[in-house]
Order: C-alpha cells, then structure tokens, then sequence
C-alpha cells in the first residue's frame, strides 16, 4: 500500500467516525430532552411563601378540616384548623396536619416553623376550644414522621410523634377521642 493511500483512508475513517458521532449526539438529544433533561431523582421546585401568596398555597390542600385562622409571620406559620360538632374523625385531623406540614417542610423552603392548632367549635355559644396543639419546626424529625401521622391510627399519639412535632393533647381532646378509639 502507497503512504498516500494509507493517509487518504485514515482520513476518511476518522471523518466517518466524527460524522457517526455527530449523528448518535443529534439522537441523544432528541431523545433524551437534551438541555432540557433532568434525572429520575430531581426533586420538584420548591416555592417561597409570602403574604401575597398564601392564599393561593393553602387552598391547594383541600382538607376536610377547614382552615379559621392563619397567619405568615417571619417564616413562622401559624394556622388553626377548625373541627365543627362530632363528625369529624381523629384519622381526618391527621390526615390534615400531615398535609399541612408536608407542604410547609417540602413543597415550601422558606417555612421554618408551623404552630397548629386544633380547635373545636361550639355552635351554640360560639366558642372555640382547643384540642390540639402542635409546634412543628423544621429539621427537629425525620421526614417519614408526615407519613407516620398521616397514617397514625389511634387517638393517643406515639411519644416519637409527640416529641418531634411537640404536641399536646387537652382534655377535651381525650374526652372526645380517646374514648372512642
């Protein structure tokens, strides 16, 4: 073989090799997102609550226990969840603080601290009475605690869920409750 062929087939094959390359680079891209593409394991955008947004956060929950007060105050969140007559369940408000404290702690990154309250209101006189109270602060339990009160099934909670989300049940609560569980 002359030098000059060996010179003009190498040429050639590493300009094939460029031109497959180019051509499997084009199919990643189009396949894959490209610059658009994120891993499996990204998490999804987490969002900055304001006075001007809250509203519109909170009535994403729809929760079964209504919201009677909240208020946004230096990245402490304090609500109170009202529960009308003898309806409502203790897996209901469970259900409902979990909700409440998964959107705070991972849906939004500018909550450090929710103080909820589970208040009982007495149709005839108007009063409110407190059932529940806890004080949620961020990084203070595991994040598998929302799905363990969540899915918590009796009216005396755990001393685990009682000391990571610092809560306190009344007497009221225990009358209305606990004899029933």
């Amino acid at each position: 073989m002359k030098p000059g062929m060996i010179v003009t087939a190498s040429m050639l094959s590493t300009i094939a090799a460029v031109i497959v390359l180019v051509v499997f680079q084009s199919l990643h891209t189009r396949t894959w997102g490209g610059d658009r593409a994120e891993p499996v394991t990204a998490s999804h955008q987490t969002i900055q609550l304001t006075n001007d947004n809250l509203v519109d956060v909170l009535s994403s929950l729809h929760m079964s226990t209504p919201i009677a007060r909240v208020e946004w105050k230096q990245s402490i969140l304090t609500l109170d969840l009202k529960v009308k007559g003898t309806d409502t369940s203790y897996t209901e408000i469970y259900e409902n603080m979990a909700a409440v404290v998964d959107l705070s702690f991972r849906s939004v990154d500018n909550v450090e601290q929710v103080l909820l309250r589970v208040m009982a209101e007495d149709e005839w006189v108007h009063r409110r009475h407190l059932l529940l109270a806890a004080d949620i602060r961020r990084g203070e339990w595991p994040m598998y605690a929302i799905d363990m009160l969540r899915t918590w099934n009796s009216a005396a909670f755990s001393e685990d869920l009682k000391d990571w989300f610092n809560l306190m049940q009344t007497e009221l609560w225990k009358k209305q409750f606990e004899k029933t569980s």
